[in-house]
């Protein structure tokens, strides 16, 4: 395999590493997470000792730093380790050891 076509296929598998941890990541939705109430057709006669008000806060959103810039972050180590690896071996093994003809 030639040099032009080890560099285009490894700027593809990268691409491709890239989109697979991106792709789930933008596909979540931040919906109320399917929150229901449920009421009962029976009638008892008894009141509540303490009256709890319907309004309920969501709880709070975490940073957009927590949630987007800290999972890019080690995503973006990992592939940086990996690809460190694979260019180690290729340079410094390879030199090692010689094809006989």
């Amino acid at each position: 395999m030639s040099k032009p076509a080890r560099k285009s296929l490894l700027i593809v598998v990268t691409a491709l590493i890239v989109m697979s941890f991106a792709v789930p990541a933008l596909a979540q939705s931040e919906g109320d997470g399917g929150s229901s109430s449920t009421t009962t057709t029976v009638s008892s006669g008894l009141t509540p000792a303490v009256e709890v008000s319907s309004d309920q806060t969501p709880p709070p959103q975490a940073d957009w730093t927590y949630r987007y810039l800290i999972p890019t972050g080690l995503a973006l180590a990992v592939i940086i380790v990996l690809l460190t690896a694979v260019k180690y071996f290729t340079d410094v093994v390879r030199k090692r050891y010689r094809t006989v003809e």
